[in-house]
């Protein structure tokens, strides 16, 4: 990536994804399922817990202390496209 996208919001989905819109405009979701079992993660198995992320440090943030390396998030997020 040769620019840099920061989160700007982020809406929790079903199924462990979050729907995130970037600096740059694009809506774009990122699923959390296969990261789940890392015990940094492993947390926001609860998925109340998980419903309470938001945005800080232009990143999405879980009670200020599990985050998501921002370059990643936007890297191994799938476009949303509209049809």
């Amino acid at each position: 990536m040769n620019e840099y996208y920061y989160a700007k919001s982020v809406e929790p989905l079903e199924d462990y994804k979050l729907l995130i819109t970037f600096s740059n405009g694009e809506k774009k979701v990122y699923d959390m399922k296969s990261q789940l079992d890392d015990w940094y993660y492993e947390p926001l198995k609860n998925i109340e817990f998980f419903k309470t992320v938001h945005i800080a440090r232009h990143t999405v943030v879980w009670n200020g202390e599990i985050d998501i390396c921002p370059e990643d998030l936007y890297e191994s997020s799938k476009l949303v496209v509209n049809s």
